[in-house]
């Protein structure tokens, strides 16, 4: 009987005691939230009017450490969403080499919050080095990885879209930076004619644009020929002296690309021979072979010619 009453006093008028409960509940967080209290946190940095001319150099803080004091529900804020941040604006800057004081007024609050109840902890200054922004166009070289199986070769050099880049930076970087370079292109496995999208290396501290390049490549089947009987070219012969080489011609292998290898006639190639001013009697001559692009690689059936030269009977 006792226990039934002792349930009938807690079930009666629930709804009632619940919504009652549930202002209780909320009035006691919303006179928390405006009990004042003390905050430390770190708060964004943001260095903002660079002149267009100057890029800064040197390594800001991204964070500054404050300590704040306001109502627990605004420096709940600044915690859970970053509503506070510090600008130093550099509008208008003198130098080179800047000491920027770190002050309240530089520091954005969400309403509630006031600057005369903010205290900046660390650091109190900005140390800024300005450099001169440079820009420039710089060519863009492939870079490959992997390797093709012997009977596979790549035709000639790699076509890139656009084969330069603008690049901005400082002039310290700028100086030290020729060209800029693709990441690796996995060549293994590949065959035929090839478009790739590839991204390129920014160098530290240098902005590119644009960022990737189209890169077109060919693999072709490797072959080799051997075109005999090349007599070879003399220069640099006086007009009174008679000049014979021994052999009167060589024969010359060449391995590359199997289409090219296979329409490489004798009048594609040439075998030169460049005799000193003045020189007289027999001599070893080595040759200078020229062979259109796209060729990797030859050999000549002798080492050197023995060239003898004698006056004219």
């Amino acid at each position: 009987m006792r226990w039934e009453s002792v349930t009938r006093a807690v079930t009666a008028n629930i709804a009632l005691k619940i919504v009652s409960v549930f202002f209780a509940v909320v009035l006691w967080f919303y006179v928390t939230a405006q009990i004042e209290g003390t905050e430390t946190v770190k708060i964004p940095l943001e260095i903002v009017n660079v002149p267009e001319s100057l890029i800064v150099v040197s390594d800001a803080p991204r964070h500054i450490e404050v300590t704040m004091r306001g109502a627990r529900s605004d420096l709940l804020k600044v915690r859970l969403f970053g509503s506070a941040r510090l600008t130093v604006d550099l509008a208008g800057a003198q130098g080179r080499h800047l000491t920027v004081p770190l002050s309240k007024g530089m520091i954005t609050l969400p309403e509630g919050l006031k600057p005369d109840n903010v205290s900046i902890n660390a650091p109190r200054a900005l140390s800024i080095m300005l450099e001169e922004r440079v820009s420039a166009a710089l060519p863009v070289r492939a870079v490959f990885r992997g390797a093709l199986p012997r009977e596979l070769i790549l035709v000639g050099q790699p076509a890139i879209t656009p084969d330069r880049v603008i690049a901005r930076g400082p002039s310290s970087a700028m100086r030290a930076v020729s060209e800029v370079r693709t990441e690796a292109i996995d060549i293994a496995g590949r065959r035929g004619k090839v478009s790739l999208e590839t991204p390129v290396v920014r160098p530290r501290g240098i902005e590119i644009e644009p960022r990737t390049v189209l890169v077109e490549l060919d693999v072709a089947r490797r072959a080799e020929r051997t075109i005999e009987g090349l007599a070879p070219t003399l220069l640099q012969v006086e007009e009174d002296l008679d000049v014979v080489c021994s052999p009167a011609s060589a024969d010359l292998t060449v391995e590359g690309p199997e289409e090219l290898v296979r329409n490489l006639t004798a009048d594609d190639v040439s075998i030169i021979l460049s005799v000193p001013p003045g020189s007289r009697g027999t001599f070893a001559v080595e040759a200078e072979v020229i062979l259109p692009a796209g060729i990797d690689s030859f050999r000549l059936s002798v080492k050197s010619f023995d060239v003898t030269v004698s006056a004219k009977r």
